[in-house]
């Protein structure tokens, strides 16, 4: 597993190894400036990593790659080592999407046991 500390439009929220979902609040129409600081733990190496949003399902194909996000905001096809990795991501909420709950997600592929796909909600947005 990974932490997150991610700030979005001066909003932060901390997500650390194994700890809640942050939810920070959007509106629509609404630029998203963020920041996504990923903590990779010291036993575990990443072979790729993406960030995006998704309307509440996450996962892997059978190729490893991730599925149920739309769009991928991010996507590092470089190993990342043990240590702290900072993206910058822009995104705009869609419009008429008021009451609606969507999720910032990360998904990331590893070489060790088990190997295969990691994927899950980073931060919640409530649209309001």
């Amino acid at each position: 597993m990974l932490g997150y500390v991610t700030t979005i439009n001066g909003q932060s929220g901390a997500r650390p190894i194994g700890g809640p979902v942050p939810s920070l609040h959007v509106r629509p129409d609404e630029h998203l400036l963020m920041r996504v600081a990923v903590t990779v733990p010291r036993h575990l190496r990443v072979t790729a990593l993406w960030l995006g949003i998704s309307a509440g399902t996450w996962g892997g194909d059978a190729k490893g790659r991730p599925t149920g996000m739309n769009p991928i905001l991010a996507h590092s096809r470089q190993r990342l080592s043990a240590g702290v990795h900072t993206f910058g991501l822009r995104w705009r909420v869609p419009e008429g999407r008021s009451g609606i709950t969507l999720y910032l997600v990360c998904a990331y592929s590893t070489e060790q046991p088990p190997m295969g796909l990691g994927a899950g909600a980073i931060a919640v947005l409530a649209v309001n």
